[in-house]
This record gives structure tokens, C-alpha cells and sequence, in this order.
């Protein structure tokens, strides 16, 4: 987690290296072991950097090789340094960077190069010879890269913030995106809350010329790619060694290591195989760092039991974390100025607080068990798939088997998860318009916008697409899975996450992200993610003897809603009164501002639903953004 920056004059001048140097001073956050600038004509480039694998104590960005012409900026760490080196003709020593390894990769390959590296990147190459700005991100986009693009330049940085520092750059607000952004909705990946500031999308790259420039995807799974094995043991030992082989290569480090361990399937999984490659395959015992929220006040949230399974381990070193008393607006402007959004997420000061405990600890990588519900699949649709092809036999038996593990009633469950989504979209929707109708709503009150912008919204191309597909049923579960790999939530939430930890110089790291992996789980029947009633199957039956039984067979996760729904009431009572009741709001243009307000009524008397109670939320974050972009 270091920060790049960059600039190219499109238009021939000569870039001030005052600009450049401004660019990386407003994110010198995320790099407190150096900052560098490399200027030269046309072109500029920054690096700010965070010391974290062994290789990275030596390295020195930007980087210009005299030999090949090259020049780089990266925020990078190679995974597969061990099968490049023979290929590149470099050697696999702590000498040896893993930015020198994407210079000569693409010095080998040119614009075929990202499909040749596992691991998370974002970089920029400038290339002397062919006068060309080459610009890659990591297949699941876990390092960030925004720009902005005109005739005149070409502009980049791992945040908005240091892109507004060049006056070239307008500072616009895109309404549309706010207005997505209360409904609910995700937009196209690339787009951000400034108009002409756009994020380059995972597995893309973009090539950019004096005179021309053009995005390309270079990786994505055909919707049709199987793998096909003699036996479950097959999948299972594959399974098991490729998740093995995705936490053993993120635990390359100079520093402490940190997990952040919720007590869920996924988080306990890379804390619990990370101590056995370090400890069990190896002849010295090496401590690891857990951190965990737990709560005395919330017993029906809290996780302790679970995080207590993982952590009675003289291995482990365990930070519990006690998080009842965080109000969720807690350090809530400094936490928009890294985030540079509002954001959907209520629990943000929570993970701020575990995030600050990390450092205190001297931890600069941090794993995160993200990722595990998209890669590994719910199986979801899987049951109705099972019905529309005739397989009566086998989805009575997997209802019986769902009906025994979350002792529900096996009618009620046929119904929910396998009639009720088979019914059209169309029908739904008109169901629910009655419903509203005979309850006396009104359809232009089913969402908090104002009528100005909410007309803009459905002009919207991309709001068309959403509602077309939206109307759509997936076919099968190998199509909701590929939705789930590949849905802008990811991206989304890997660039929230991102922001938060480089406040205190930590590098998140998603073991359930790695590539391999994603493909092999896309791959594999769906019978192997969904099995006698058991969601991710092939995951809990994979870390057999690895992690607590309690937590393999564990059904449910719990969730926060219920404390930051009581804590954001409890501490910020004033804070809300001054949003909801003042005249002149900053977020009028947007919102529906009596509906908004009679929502807030209702959230004070514990009257909300669960969703107008985010709304409130989406609301507040909203205008207090407003406050502080408007400041600066």
C-alpha cells in the first residue's frame, strides 16, 4: 500500500514539477518511507513509499531503466516472482523489486504483461522509445487507480485527492453518482462522485498516446470454463492446496502480521491456514496477530465464542477489541477525507478504531478474509436450477437436508428458494406496486430522491441497463456466481477498505482474491458448492483439521446492524437534529427533503424500518461530505 501519481501532457508542454510534487505531498499518508518525483519533459511521475515485503527495503520509485528506455511507478506486490525470473532473465532475490519485475514483463510482453503477474498492482510505464503510457490494474482491483483524461493531459493517482491538486483538473461533483448512491444502486465501476474523474476498473489497462488512447480488458473466466475431476477428493485436495498456496504468498513481509478475525467462516480460514504454513511447516513457532471487535452490551452480535476457538493457541497472538461504545460518526472528517465519498457502510469508525490498534501494534500487513462469499459461491440459484431440469430426487434431498441445518420448515423453504424466485420479475414488480397501492403508498414516494434529479436518473443510460437486468433471472447458478465474482461491490469495497487502512500505513492483503482461486471455484460444479444443505461446502469440508469444527459447520454470521442503528441515535442525537432540521440543506438538490425528514421522525421514535434507517445513514454521510469537500 503505497501511493502512485503521474502526469502526461498530451499537448507537448513541459510538466511543472510543482505539480507533481503537490500531487504526492497530499498523499504522503501512505508512504512515510520515502517520497520521490521523476520529471522529464511530457511526463512525471511520484511514488510515496511503504516499506512491507523484503524486497521493497531496497526498492526505489519512480524507476528509470537507462537501458530499455522504461520508466515505472508502482503500487505492487508479484506473487508469482519464482516462475517470472527463469522466463524474464532476472533473479528471484530480495534485491530484485517486484516493480523491476513488471518493468521487464512488459519490456518481454508490452501490453500482454498483466495477464503474466498474480498479485495486486497498479502501475504506470513510461515509455521513452514509442513515446507511450502504458497503465495496468490487479484482476480483482485491490490496488486503486483514478484519473482524469482530456486533449491537453493525462492525469493519475492512487487517490482522487491528489488528482485536485493540479488545476487542470475541474472539481465537479456528478450528481448522478449521489443519486445512485442513495438508491441504493451500484454504478459502472469506473465512474466516481467527480464528474470527469474516472477509476480505471480491475483487469483493465489503458494505453495512453499524444494522440490517441484506449482501454482494454486483458483477464476475465469465459462463462462457460469447467473443470472436471475424477472425484470430490479431487476438488477438495485442489481446493486445499490453492487456497494454501493464495495465504502462504501473501504472508511475504518485514513487518508484524495482522488478521482482522471476525469469527466467520472466512476470516477464521485465513487466520487458521496461516498458522499452520507458519507454524506447522516450518520448525519455528511464529506468533500472529489477531484483531477482533467484540461487544458486552450487543451479546446478540457479539463473536467472542467464535473468535475464541480460532485464538486458544499459544501461536496466536489475540487483540480483542471492545466496540459497544463507538458512535459511528467517531472521527467521522477524517475519515471522509481518506474515503474522498460518502459511503454505505455504517460500521466504518468500528473498523477505524481495530485499523488504529494494528499500528499501535506495529503491523503493516493486514490479511482479510473478503472475498470468500464471492469466490467460494452460497450456490446460489442452485436449488431452483435443480427444479427447472427435473431433479426432483436430488433438491428433495438437499431441502430436507437445508430444512434440518437451519430448522426451518421444508415447504416454507421450497416456497422462499425455489417458487418465489422462479416467479418473473414483471409479476413481482407489478405485486408489490398493488401491495404499495392498497397500503395507500404512493410509487413516487418509494425512494428518497427529489423528482429533479430522479428524472435525470431515468434518462440515465446506465439506470436503463440496471432496470433491464434487474427484470432478468439469472439461468442458472453458474451465472449468479460469475454476477458475484465480478459485481462492482468488490471493487467498491476493496477501494473503501484501501482508504481506511492507508491512514496508518497498513496493506491489506485478500487470500480469497487471488486468481487462481477465483477461476478454479468458477469452475467447479455447483454440487461442490452447495451440499446436503450446506452453503461454500467445499471450503468447510477443505479445512478439515485446520479449523475449529465449531466454525466449519457454523450456519449463520451475525451482523451490525443493531449497534450502529442504537449508537448513531444514542451519540449523534444533535448531529441528526442539525442535518434533518436546518433550512437551508446542503443535500436539497438530492433528496426528497420531506420524506427524508418524516423518516427521521420514525428512526427517532424506533418506528424505522431497516431500510429507511439507511437512508437516514446514506443521508447524513451525504451532507456531511458536502461540508467537508466544500471546505476544501
Amino acid at each position: 500500500m503505497s501511493g502512485i501519481t503521474g502526469i502526461f501532457r498530451r499537448d507537448g508542454k513541459d510538466v511543472n514539477p510543482a505539480d507533481i510534487k503537490k500531487m504526492n505531498e497530499k498523499i504522503a499518508h501512505r508512504g512515510p518511507d520515502g517520497s520521490r518525483t521523476w520529471c522529464e519533459g511530457p511526463v512525471a511521475f511520484g511514488h510515496q513509499m511503504l516499506h512491507t515485503t523484503p524486497e521493497s527495503l531496497q526498492e526505489t520509485l519512480p524507476f528509470e531503466d537507462k537501458e530499455s528506455g522504461l520508466v515505472i511507478t508502482a503500487d505492487a506486490r508479484i506473487d508469482n516472482r519464482k516462475e517470472l525470473a527463469p522466463k524474464l532473465g532476472i533473479e528471484d532475490q530480495e534485491h530484485v523489486s517486484d516493480s523491476y519485475f513488471i518493468l521487464k514483463a512488459y519490456e518481454k510482453w508490452g501490453e500482454k504483461c498483466p495477464k503474466e503477474l498474480l498479485g495486486d498492482f497498479a502501475f504506470a510505464i513510461w515509455d521513452k522509445n514509442k513515446e507511450i503510457l502504458f497503465c495496468a490494474r490487479d484482476h480483482m482491483g485491490v490496488k486503486p487507480f483514478y484519473y482524469y483524461l482530456s486533449e491537453d493531459v493525462f492525469i493519475f493517482g492512487t487517490e482522487i485527492k491528489s488528482l485536485l491538486t493540479v488545476h487542470d483538473v475541474p472539481h465537479k461533483l456528478n450528481e448522478l453518482k449521489i443519486a445512485y448512491y442513495l438508491m441504493k444502486v451500484l454504478t459502472d465501476k469506473k465512474f466516481t462522485f467527480y464528474k470527469d474523474i474516472l477509476c480505471l476498473s480491475a483487469s483493465f489497462l489503458f494505453v495512453v498516446t499524444q494522440n490517441d488512447n484506449y482501454l482494454k480488458k486483458y483477464w476475465e473466466i469465459d462463462l462457460n470454463f469447467k473443470i472436471r475431476m475424477d472425484s470430490d477428493k479431487d476438488y477438495i485436495n485442489t481446493f486445499h492446496d490453492l487456497f494454501k498456496e493464495a495465504v502462504r504468498c501473501r504472508l511475504r513481509s518485514s513487518f508484524p502480521l495482522g488478521f482482522d478475525l471476525s469469527g466467520g467462516l472466512d476470516s477464521s480460514s485465513v487466520v487458521c491456514m496461516a498458522n499452520h504454513i507458519l507454524n506447522k511447516d516450518s520448525c519455528n513457532i511464529y506468533h500472529i496477530n489477531t484483531f477482533s471487535m467484540i461487544f458486552n452490551d450487543f451479546p446478540q452480535v457479539d463473536e467472542s465464542y467464535y473468535i475464541e476457538k480460532v485464538t486458544n493457541n499459544p501461536e496466536i497472538v489475540s487483540h480483542m477489541i471492545l466496540s459497544d461504545n463507538v458512535s459511528p460518526l467517531n472521527n467521522i472528517n477524517t475519515i471522509l477525507w481518506h474515503q474522498e465519498q460518502p459511503f454505505n457502510t455504517p460500521n466504518m469508525a468500528m473498523l477505524w478504531n481495530m485499523y488504529q490498534n494494528m499500528e499501535k501494534n506495529d503491523v503493516r500487513v493486514c490479511l482479510v478474509g473478503e472475498g470468500g462469499d464471492q469466490t467460494i459461491s452460497h450456490g446460489k440459484k442452485y436449488l431452483e436450477e435443480l427444479a427447472v431440469t427435473f431433479h426432483w430426487k436430488k433438491l428433495l434431498g438437499e431441502l430436507s437436508a437445508f430444512s434440518k441445518r437451519v430448522n426451518k420448515n421444508i415447504f416454507n423453504l421450497f416456497v422462499k428458494q425455489v417458487v418465489f424466485p422462479l416467479i418473473p420479475f414483471s409479476t413481482k414488480n407489478f405485486t408489490n406496486i398493488f401491495s404499495n397501492h392498497l397500503r395507500g403508498n404512493n410509487s413516487d414516494n418509494s425512494h428518497i430522491l427529489n423528482q429533479d434529479l430522479y428524472r435525470r436518473l431515468e434518462e440515465d443510460s446506465w439506470w436503463k441497463t440496471f432496470n433491464i437486468n434487474s427484470s432478468k433471472n439469472f439461468k442458472n447458478a453458474r451465472n449468479a456466481h460469475y454476477f458475484d465474482i465480478f459485481s462492482f461491490s468488490n471493487q467498491s469495497t476493496l477501494e473503501m477498505i484501501d482508504k481506511t487502512v492507508s491512514a496508518f500505513c497498513i496493506e491489506p492483503r485478500y487470500p480469497f482474491f487471488d486468481k487462481r482461486l477465483v477461476e478454479f471455484c468458477y469452475g467447479i460444479p455447483t454440487e461442490m458448492k452447495f451440499r446436503h444443505g450446506w452453503n461454500r461446502y467445499i471450503q468447510r469440508v477443505a479445512m478439515n483439521d485446520i479449523l475449529p469444527k465449531e466454525i466449519q459447520w457454523r450456519s449463520l454470521k451475525n451482523f451490525f446492524t443493531e449497534v450502529y442503528e442504537k449508537n448513531l441515535l444514542l451519540y449523534e442525537k444533535n448531529c441528526l437534529r442539525q442535518i434533518f432540521s436546518q433550512k437551508n440543506l446542503l443535500i436539497k438538490p438530492y433528496v426528497n427533503v420531506h420524506k427524508i425528514r418524516d423518516s427521521y421522525k420514525k428512526y427517532e421514535k424506533g418506528e424505522g424500518t431497516i431500510f429507511s434507517n439507511r437512508d437516514i445513514w446514506l443521508v447524513t454521510l451525504l451532507d456531511l461530505w458536502l461540508q467537508n469537500d466544500k471546505r476544501d
